[in-house]
């Protein structure tokens, strides 16, 4: 598909392969404005990116992606069995690495962006490996890091999000002031997992509890805005920093990100004072907002990453009206976070907040003329002639990604950000004269959609890719009629030369 060497064979028989991938499906935007129209779905703009690829599993289809970056064509589709659990990744034999959420399993754990499957398919959809994770006690949710995972080989881990389960009587014993005897508690947990589906490492959040502690190595257990529900924590991004050998992740009703150590040794869930410090540092909270999509970026002077920061709870919440227009005050911003070094090193005094360094790549004020510079005085407005939807400000409500390529602050550097809320994919490079990040070359609106809605098949209701004028449905979202159909959680993007993580 991208250009990288022949394949590796795979390994024995495949089991229980998924419906045949489809044709790949070219698309035609942009086209002519003719009576009103104009293109909404597809390449919307297209000015001098990056040649390379975008691969997007979007929230309402059972569909994957890959785009081609110059034109905007989606140049393979993978049809898969199920709805997606957010993440998905390609690798160098043009395999994709995604996590997915079977509905027909029971869920004992149950949560946004909730899944139960890693999965491996190879260009022509056919099934390479299947880790099924859903069950009393832990569940699947949000994201991977594909870390050495080569599912061909037979080598290497991979490290996944997971929900585990205690009892209210546990929670209670580590401090939880509030519990549901039939939901439980529901603490973060890492699975480092191989090619044989065996978890060969655990962490534990149980583990680095406390209840109203000041101490930023432990979580303070009754803190955030879901300290009076299970899905506490509700942790939808995670990532592993080989430089350091370290893994964040991040906690939207927290507020934080939370650094842990991956030399210490694997934990079990309630070690209670024999559990190793592994957890370095904590921070966020009075600066994220339900922060998203957590990424590492390469940095010597710290620990460095990118998050996207939603602004849900800036000052007194958002509210829509029923169009999804935005009615309230609220929005989101790309940030770079520098971490001190010495938050790697327990030797040393654990560093405050006020060391953090946090410097905004991207935010409401970036764009005044909004993406596509068309004199409506909104961010994104798409219209078929007679309906409209809108975009204003940049803002997502629950759903975002970002990827900063290249070093921060250069020429040639630029953010690949997906609008999760209406699945909107824009690139803006840097203006070294507006110093800013500003210059925006491509905007790409996801033209898949799933007549039954999230991760929903059925006999004569597979995905479809809608005509260029059609505008996006609206569907609840968050309890607010603010979600379009073409809506998805986040992008990865690839350079044209690109062959996997190895």
């Amino acid at each position: 598909i991208v250009g990288c060497q022949p394949p590796s064979p795979p390994p024995a028989p495949p089991i229980a392969p998924p419906p045949p991938s489809p044709p790949s499906i070219l698309c035609t935007n942009p086209v002519p404005v003719q009576g009103g129209c104009a293109a909404s779905l597809g390449l919307l703009k297209g000015d001098g990116q990056e040649a390379g690829y975008l691969l997007i599993t979007p929230h309402t289809s059972t569909d994957v992606y890959l785009v081609d970056a110059s034109s905007g064509d989606i140049t393979h589709t993978w049809r898969t069995p199920y709805g997606t659990g957010h993440a998905v990744y390609l690798t160098a034999d043009n395999d994709i690495v995604r996590l997915e959420n079977d509905l027909e399993l029971e869920a004992n754990i149950s949560l946004r962006g909730g899944a139960s499957t890693i999965s491996v398919y190879d260009d022509a959809g056919e099934l390479l490996f299947r880790k099924v994770i859903k069950n009393e006690t832990h569940r699947l949710h949000h994201q991977f890091d594909m870390h050495t995972f080569d599912a061909r080989a037979g080598n290497g881990t991979l490290f996944a999000l997971a929900a585990y389960k205690l009892s209210c009587e546990e929670a209670t014993e580590l401090g939880r002031t509030s519990c549901k005897e039939e939901d439980g508690l529901y603490v973060e947990a890492v699975l480092e997992i191989d090619t044989a589906g065996d978890v060969v490492w655990e962490w534990y959040m149980s583990n680095h509890v406390c209840d109203g502690c000041d101490n930023l190595t432990k979580v303070p257990i009754n803190s955030g805005s879901g300290k009076q529900q299970a899905d506490w924590v509700h942790a939808n991004s995670l990532v592993y920093d080989a430089e350091k050998d370290v893994l964040l992740m991040g906690g939207a009703y927290t507020n934080e990100v939370y650094v842990i150590n991956h030399t210490s040794p694997s934990e079990t869930p309630l070690m209670g004072d024999g559990a190793p410090a592994s957890l370095l540092y904590r921070f966020g909270a009075g600066r994220f907002g339900e922060q998203y999509d957590v990424r590492v970026l390469s940095c010597e002077d710290g620990l460095c990453f990118t998050v996207f920061n939603n602004g849900r709870y800036e000052k007194s919440g958002c509210s829509f009206d029923g169009n999804g227009v935005q009615e309230t005050d609220c929005s989101s911003e790309v940030l770079l976070t520098t971490l001190p070094l010495a938050v790697l090193d327990p030797s040393q005094a654990t560093p405050y907040a006020s060391e953090v360094l946090v410097q905004t790549l991207f935010n409401a004020s970036t764009l005044p003329d909004g993406l596509l510079g068309d004199g409506s005085g909104k961010f994104l407005r798409l219209t078929n002639g007679s309906d409209v939807r809108e975009l204003d400000p940049f803002f997502s409500l629950v759903l975002g990604s970002a990827q900063l390529v290249g070093e921060p602050f250069t020429n040639g550097s630029y953010l690949s950000v997906m609008v999760g809320t209406t699945g909107t994919l824009f690139e803006a490079y840097w203006d070294a004269s507006g110093l800013a990040y500003s210059d925006v070359r491509l905007v790409w609106q996801v033209p898949g959609a799933n007549p039954l809605g999230p991760g929903k098949p059925g006999e004569g209701k597979a995905p479809t890719i809608l005509e260029n004028c059609e505008l996006p449905g609206l569907q609840s979202l968050s309890g607010n009629n603010t979600g379009w159909t073409t809506r998805a959680f986040t992008a990865q993007r690839y350079k044209d030369d690109y062959c996997g993580p190895r």
